[in-house]
């Protein structure tokens, strides 16, 4: 937990090979905000994401077994997960396959080798549309209005 007191953002990672987990781990390590989680095929991503609501989902669309566009539609179908941003990762970087992400509904296409700062620029995206989504979603928002909209109304 970090010194501030405030609850760690979770990080959910869906991938088979333990080398790339290995390499986010590194990539992450100075976050400590952050909490890596790690789901090793998309039935146990699936659970993972139910069962811990991440902040944000990456996930390797080159995965064995169910492919990450079935992941990513099982994920919009539940009310506690659609609106979960999920960060694609693929081996292929040609700009039809990037479209052909995103226009599936994929919040970014990020390509293989992982490239440490479009990584972190997509996640701290990411991770602020989450904020701003599930701030949203507080019944006292709801009720009284988000206190900067309401601040900026009042002017």
């Amino acid at each position: 937990m970090p010194k501030s007191g405030r609850r760690r953002c979770r990080l959910l990672y869906v991938e088979e090979h333990a080398e790339n987990v290995a390499l986010l781990q590194t990539l992450l390590a100075r976050r400590k905000d952050l909490l890596l989680l790690h789901a090793a095929d998309a039935n146990l991503g699936i659970k993972l994401a139910r069962s811990r609501r991440p902040e944000a989902i990456l996930i390797d669309v080159d995965l064995a077994g169910m492919s990450a566009l079935e992941f990513m539609k099982v994920l919009r179908a539940d009310p506690a997960t659609e609106a979960t941003p999920i960060l694609a990762l693929g081996a292929n970087a040609t700009p039809e396959a990037i479209v052909k992400g995103l226009e599936a509904g994929f919040f970014q296409y990020l390509t293989k080798p992982l490239q440490a700062e479009p990584f972190m620029e997509a996640l701290a995206f990411a991770l602020e549309f989450t904020a701003v989504e599930r701030s949203e979603q507080n019944p006292l928002i709801l009720r009284f209005g988000h206190p900067r909209t309401t601040f900026k109304e009042s002017r």
